[in-house]
């Protein structure tokens, strides 16, 4: 619901409160899924070998993680990796 002042208030929009607090896990989502088809043609093993040689703390818990994952989500359904190639080409012709 949205509500406007008056004419004589200043132009400000008052919105109801969204919880965003798994926002940043979607973004960083995001953000892996773009890395692993741009940087690692769409290979999660090249991506963990890189976390096992040398990879951060941060890496190896939360990219490690999510990569594990993700390849047990792709070994479910074989079209996955298409799928989220598509889903990002259209994210890029939104943007573009």
């Amino acid at each position: 619901m949205t509500q406007k002042l008056h004419a004589a208030d200043p132009a400000v929009e008052v919105h109801e409160w969204i919880d965003t607090s798994n926002l940043s896990e979607l973004v960083a989502s995001f953000a892996r899924i773009h890395i692993l088809l741009a940087v690692f043609d769409g290979n999660p093993d090249r991506w963990l070998d890189m976390i096992a040689a040398d990879g951060t703390p941060e890496e190896r818990e939360k990219d490690f993680r999510f990569l594990v994952g993700l390849k047990k989500k792709m070994a479910e359904r074989p079209t996955l990796l298409e799928e989220l190639r598509g889903s990002i080409r259209d994210f890029a012709r939104l943007i573009a």
